[in-house]
């Protein structure tokens, strides 16, 4: 039912296990140690429901908890299509986009995302890709790979050519909130969910807050919509764990702390990292907000066996650019402290000069 996504099969092989780890596209894990909050009252699942509400600033008959963002798709997806519908991708993209909307039984048809136009979501390219059996249109936010945002008026044309032909607009925005992560109530108020009736919205704490293990994730959208991913849940889960709803309560209680944190962790590194591609003549996505960018080499072929080399060799990590579609590049995160980064800038230029 679901094709192997390779993409986690090979970062499982190298993330966290890696001396300079310029791979890893999220806040690192925080210790629990860290941070606490109240104890959870006995309705932990209830409560949680409404602390994801009160965090994207959506009725609670608009959202239904999940085991992270990656969860958080499958069940959108389940309540979206049908076997033999067509689900609208990005290209580039997130390996596993495509292989949950495959594994959910619909047909993937891609539009492009290109550089030269800032990977803009083009709505007219949109609306050329679609069918009569498209039913669902899926981008990132922050996109995935290159870090850069679709802004509000983007995402609002990309919903009206998905409602032209009577589909929805699925945004994965697990990488949106940052720079600003939350306003001073706690509250991030920039869910796409907000911009037009037809957006679905998925995301988690996981890469913007260091809570990757812990898979706080969360599905947003109308009632409808959430009902029959409500069904799809319990025919796969039954229901989430109790710890799982007590440690998202515990999460959202502490979140300006997290986000205090996070902030602190991304500061100042991005335009490190732009001046470095910079400097070696490579092609830079220029985001500018977030800890990932994507790098490509014209002409260089397939990075991937350089790239695990580099591990091998230099002890260092970048996202291969193959897996999102992108050979010839790769996504570099600035997720390590500042001095790590820098030494491992140094390596990986010294691997990629090597191989010119």
């Amino acid at each position: 039912m679901f094709e192997p996504v390779r993409y986690l099969q090979w970062a499982r092989r190298f993330y966290g296990k890696v001396r300079f780890d310029l791979a890893s596209s999220g806040v690192p894990a925080v210790a629990l140690s860290e941070w606490s909050g109240p104890a959870s009252p006995a309705d932990d699942w209830e409560s949680l429901r409404a602390a994801i509400a009160a965090y994207n600033d959506v009725p609670e008959s608009e959202v239904i908890a999940a085991l992270g963002t990656t969860h958080a798709l499958w069940l959108a997806c389940a309540a979206l299509t049908s076997p033999g519908d067509e689900v609208l991708i990005e290209d580039p993209a997130y390996e596993p986009l495509v292989r949950i909307a495959e594994g959910a039984g619909a047909r993937v048809t891609r539009f492009a995302r290109t550089a030269h136009e800032g990977f803009a979501v083009d709505p007219e390219r949109i609306a050329r890709a679609m069918t009569p059996r498209t039913r669902v249109v899926i981008v990132t936010n922050l996109y995935n790979p290159a870090g850069t945002r679709c802004e509000d008026d983007g995402l609002r044309a990309a919903a009206r050519a998905a409602e032209a032909h009577g589909s929805m607009l699925l945004v994965d925005e697990v990488y949106a909130p940052f720079d600003a992560l939350v306003d001073a109530r706690g509250v991030f108020a920039g869910s796409a969910r907000h911009l037009a009736p037809n957006i679905v919205a998925v995301s988690s704490l996981t890469k913007c807050y260091g809570l990757g293990a812990e898979r706080i994730g969360w599905l947003l959208g109308p009632p409808p919509v959430m009902a029959r991913a409500h069904d799809a849940l319990t025919a796969s889960q039954g229901m989430l764990p109790l710890c799982h709803a007590r440690v998202g309560r515990a999460s959202f209680a502490s979140i300006q702390g997290l986000a205090e944190r996070a902030r602190a962790i991304v500061s100042d590194k991005r335009e490190r990292v732009a001046a470095w591609a910079l400097e070696h003549g490579f092609g830079w996505s220029d985001p500018q907000e977030g800890l990932f960018g994507l790098v490509t080499l014209p002409n260089r072929g397939d990075l991937t066996s350089i790239i695990e080399g580099a591990v091998k060799t230099h002890e260092v990590l970048v996202a291969a650019g193959a897996f999102f579609g992108v050979p010839n590049g790769f996504r570099i995160a600035w997720s390590e402290p500042a001095d790590k980064l820098e030494e491992g800038l140094g390596r990986l230029a010294e691997v990629l000069s090597g191989h010119r």
